[in-house]
């Protein structure tokens, strides 16, 4: 039997930061805010913060998290570094 155009079963289940050349990402490109995290990704993480929160607020910060295929902690220091370089730039 001949496989069709479509993506297999093992794909489907492929994030999109995994192979980022993967698919239609019109999508993502139309609605992504497009800063750059300079400070994650080019200085080294070499102070440790406890940070108490709500378990609702952990939750939804894990499931955006888990949407953009981060881990968890790596998200919450993307967001922090953009709202700082945001205020600096305003």
């Amino acid at each position: 039997m001949k496989k069709s155009g479509k993506s297999s079963s093992k794909s489907k289940g492929k994030n999109l930061f995994d192979d980022p050349l993967a698919g239609d990402l019109s999508e993502m490109m139309l609605d992504a805010d497009w800063k750059v995290a300079r400070f994650e990704l080019t200085k080294p993480k070499t102070e440790t913060v406890t940070l108490r929160m709500s378990k609702d607020l952990l939750k939804g910060i894990k499931e955006e998290a888990k949407k953009l295929g981060l881990d968890y902690q790596k998200f919450m220091r993307i967001m922090m570094e953009n709202h700082i370089r945001r205020n600096k730039a305003g």
